[in-house]
């Protein structure tokens, strides 16, 4: 800011002389107006704004004034800013960028950072002399410059040393704000210095690596550092080893990869059975290996910054791969009740034996049991429903083998026969020339083989389980008995069943019975037999009673249709003479397709005539 000595007026000594007063009562008196009321510098804003404007007026002085007179820090002459004569209007200096107005107040435009400060107005009244000297002050606000983090320990162990971080920033009041992870700092370990400038974690641990980021703010603006994150060195943790299965067969290649949490990054090495193997590093390769191979691994991680170490150990074992195993048993068809053995021959050693049955796991019990390394299976009393496919599997820790299925067979029966029809009487009834057809059932394996008799004897002709007739007659009437046979268990069993050839029933009157061919038959021969024996009893009687034997002449009429009477009568050659006649009426019943009612009795006449 420039600044003239000299007066504003020429010969410049009254100016002088002014200001050297005006600086030498400047030291005594205070800034009261004429009244005795405090005389202040009051800005017409809290703050100024980089490149905004501020007003300080001047308040509490009412008296006439001669001159106003600015000052910055002190009221010194090296340190006027202007002075002001109120009769004439003039600031000198006059071309600065600080305007002096007509009530003493003071304009200040494009403030920068620099006009914060403290301001002195000086009021010289109308006889001359310094009437008041008032103080402001006020400060300018920009954007704050960008803070930057500075640690005291850029790789801290975990657990063991204490880091503090501060935020700097080339400004002044201003305010520090910390923020870990977007959230501000919290916990006893979090310590911040009074100024909130300097954080302090006590005892860091891996979580506590941030990022870090410190901010700044001021009236009118905020501003935050880069983040930061500490580089913690911790570890090795505890190392694992990959892959967890730890079997391997004969022949394989074994690879192992062993990893721990660690900074730095770990390094490694590798031993079997207590011997350090060649391999230092993360990953370990074995090709072909044999049953050699087989024990513990251990995978050792250290970390030479922490000077810290750790270990893991992991079993490996080696093993043949199962071959398929032999299954044989003492027999593959046994009778039921009877006792079997099933072994299971392992082609390697050390195997385990697993059982099956039909593709499920064989359930043990009372009657099926293994020996005790389960190479045989036995089954006590066997059932029908052991019958099926057996299998024995072989298995170690790296795989396992099934033998072929052995199939089982169980004889039984023949047993529970029965027919069908299967009446509960034991007895059916067919009706003449319809077809009959029996069916023999039994329980048997391997199927049972028939025979059949009727009344005793063996017909050849039906072999199977079924017997047919495909229109009975009477003859087929009786007794008929199915003999099945199990050839296998040596066993057989038979049953009977009575047929009866029956008759259809009468579609008419009658009592609604029915008659058999051979009752029918019996009343044919019984009506002419009675037709015979009248026939000769009228004969006898006629010849002797006339003396003489007459011609007779016996007609016999037959009707077409069934159930007519038949008539037999004598005729004389001659018209006029009266001729003794017979007539004989029956009933000639043979089997009918339906049964019908039998006819009522017709009455038999004789008559005889004398000449």
């Amino acid at each position: 800011m420039e600044r003239t000595s000299e007066a504003p007026h020429s010969g410049g000594s009254p100016w002088k002389e002014l200001l050297i007063t005006a600086s030498i009562l400047s030291c005594w008196i205070q800034p009261m107006s004429a009244q005795g009321a405090a005389v202040t510098v009051v800005p017409s804003l809290s703050y100024g704004t980089v490149g905004g404007s501020i007003i300080l007026d001047i308040q509490g002085f009412s008296g006439e004034v001669l001159s106003y007179s600015w000052y910055r820090k002190s009221v010194d002459n090296s340190n006027l800013i202007a002075a002001y004569s109120v009769s004439s209007g003039v600031q000198t200096p006059a071309d600065i960028r600080e305007k002096i107005f007509s009530n003493g107040s003071l304009l200040i435009p494009d403030l920068t950072l620099n006009d914060s400060d403290v301001y002195y107005a000086q009021i010289v009244n109308s006889g001359g002399l310094i009437a008041a000297t008032a103080r402001g002050q006020f400060t300018v606000y920009g954007p704050p410059p960008k803070p930057t983090i500075i640690s005291t320990n850029m790789a801290p162990v975990e657990n063991k040393d204490n880091v503090s971080l501060t935020c700097q920033a080339e400004s002044q009041n201003i305010t520090y704000l910390w923020f870990i992870n977007q959230n501000p700092p919290a916990g006893d370990r979090m310590v911040l210095s009074p100024d909130n400038k300097t954080l302090t974690i006590i005892n860091v641990t891996r979580e506590d690596q941030g990022p870090y980021v410190c901010e700044i703010q001021n009236p009118v603006s905020v501003n935050r550092s880069d983040p930061f994150t500490l580089n913690i060195t911790y570890g090795p943790d505890p190392p694992m080893i990959l892959p967890t299965d730890p079997h391997y067969p004969v022949g394989a290649t074994l690879e192992l990869s062993c990893s721990a949490v660690s900074n730095p990054p770990a390094q490694y090495t590798w031993l079997i059975n207590g011997t350090q193997m060649v391999s230092t590093t993360q990953n370990v390769s074995i090709p072909n290996v044999s049953l050699n191979y087989t024990g513990t691994y251990t995978c050792n991680a250290s970390n030479s910054v922490t000077g810290l170490s750790s270990t893991t150990d992991i079993s490996i074992t080696i093993s043949e791969t199962p071959a398929k195993p032999n299954i044989s048993a003492n027999s593959t068809n046994i009778l039921e009740n009877g006792t079997l053995a099933i072994t299971c021959s392992p082609e390697n050693e050390g195997m385990n034996i697993l059982w099956f049955f039909n593709n499920q796991p064989l359930s043990l019990s009372e009657r099926m049991n293994t020996s005790e390394d389960n190479q045989t299976l036995t089954i006590k009393s066997v059932k029908r429903e052991d019958a099926g496919s057996y299998q024995c599997e072989v298995w170690n820790l790296i795989g396992a083998n099934r033998s072929d299925p052995l199939t089982l067979t169980v004889s039984y029966g023949p047993e529970h026969i029965m027919f069908v029809p299967n009446p509960e009487n034991g007895e059916i009834e067919v009706k003449f020339k319809d077809p009959l057809n029996l069916m023999c059932q039994v329980g048997s394996y391997p199927p049972a083989l028939y025979e059949w008799q009727v009344n005793g004897t063996v017909n050849s002709n039906f072999s199977s389980n079924t017997y047919v007739i495909k229109s009975v007659s009477w003859e087929d009437s009786g007794n008929y008995t199915c003999l099945a046979k199990n050839n296998v268990t040596n066993l057989s069993i038979s049953r009977d069943i009575t047929v009866k050839v029956v008759a259809e029933k009468s579609t008419g009157g009658g009592n609604g019975s029915s008659l058999s061919g051979g009752a029918i038959a019996g009343i044919v021969i019984g009506v002419l037999a009675g037709v015979a024996l009248i026939g000769a009893l009228i004969y006898f009687l006629f010849f002797r009673k006339t003396g003489g034997a007459s011609e007779h002449h016996l007609t016999e009429h037959k009707s077409s249709a069934p159930n007519h009477s038949r008539t037999f009568s004598d005729s004389s050659p001659k018209g006029t003479d009266e001729v003794p006649y017979t007539t004989v009426n029956f009933n000639a019943q043979k089997p009918p397709a339906k049964a019908q009612s039998p006819p009522p009795t017709e009455t038999v006449y004789s008559e005889i005539k004398k000449k």
